[in-house]
């Protein structure tokens, strides 16, 4: 197959090599002219387009059977909500509506803040709980673009947790040391909330199984196997193993606070292959 993938950063890098190992043609983006002879052991071709100019996506697209979006907003263009409103929903919304305009068959990475708390009731998180958090852009807008990719009948939404262990990625101990220098030692999210993160490599697989499978519809992507212990736990356990006052949660930013069911992407024949990269600590501080 012919396949765009717009945005190569660490996830569509990895991906184009995957995708041309499997003997897959690959077009690649960036926004930046000066990344174009690095990204190109990557794709066999590479353009110079930013996602919401849907004449250059349409031209990149030309005769493509697959549009992969892989774009994520910048956290240095969203330090308040007007910037937040503007960067996301230019970077989601308008780039998958390019992408919907120009193929059929689609493909989104997407994220688990569209479930916000998970809303009532204690049974798992599926594809079919209702999406919640419609103020905050980092969730609203996720929603927008999954909504601009399902409008085709080949438009596919990869749910996604956190994603972690990609090249340069700050570790879990660094975020925390971030929170205490930067954020006065407060973090945005709330204590009950389950900790749930995949790595960056399982999320790669997790795109070229939908790729080979066909898959369409939605499809929430973590561990199905085992639930994630609660921030609080997590991070009160990694501040006590470095040395550091514990976090003050302050719940501004909700996350789902109950198991979230992988049941449905598992049943296609994929499992993820990183276990969790915090259970060192959580069992260190079961014996300590």
């Amino acid at each position: 197959m012919k396949i765009l993938i717009l945005g190569m950063g660490h996830v569509g890098k990895a991906l184009g090599s995957r995708l041309r190992d499997n003997g897959h043609q690959v077009i690649g983006t960036t926004t930046t002219p000066e990344k174009v002879a690095a990204l190109r052991p990557y794709a066999d071709e590479v353009v110079v387009l930013k996602g919401h100019e849907s004449d250059k996506v349409a031209a990149a697209a030309a005769g493509v059977d697959l549009i992969v979006v892989t774009v994520a907003p910048n956290v240095r263009n969203t330090r308040t909500p007007e910037e937040r409103h503007q960067h996301y929903r230019q970077t989601l919304v308008e780039t998958c509506s390019s992408a919907a305009a120009s193929c059929e068959r689609l493909i989104f990475l997407s994220s688990f803040s569209v479930y916000g708390d998970g809303g009532e009731g204690s049974s798992p998180i599926t594809e079919e709980t209702p999406t919640s958090n419609h103020e905050e852009p980092s969730s609203l807008y996720y929603q927008q673009a999954e909504q601009n990719i399902l409008s085709r009948s080949g438009g596919c939404v990869l749910r996604f947790p956190d994603m972690y262990g990609a090249p340069g990625d700050l570790s879990f101990p660094e975020r925390v040391k971030l929170a205490h220098s930067y954020f006065g030692g407060k973090a945005l999210f709330g204590a009950d909330a389950l900790l749930y993160a995949i790595h960056f490599e399982d999320v790669v697989s997790a795109v070229a199984h939908a790729v080979d499978q066909r898959l369409s519809g939605i499809f929430n992507v973590c561990d199905n196997e085992r639930i994630p212990a609660t921030n609080a736990r997590v991070f009160d356990a990694i501040c006590d193993a470095e040395g550091l006052t514990r976090l003050e949660f302050l719940n501004q930013i909700k996350a789902p606070n109950r198991r979230i069911s992988a049941e449905k992407i598992y049943a296609t024949g994929y499992r993820v292959a990183h276990g969790d990269p915090n259970a060192s600590y959580l069992r260190e501080g079961e014996t300590a």
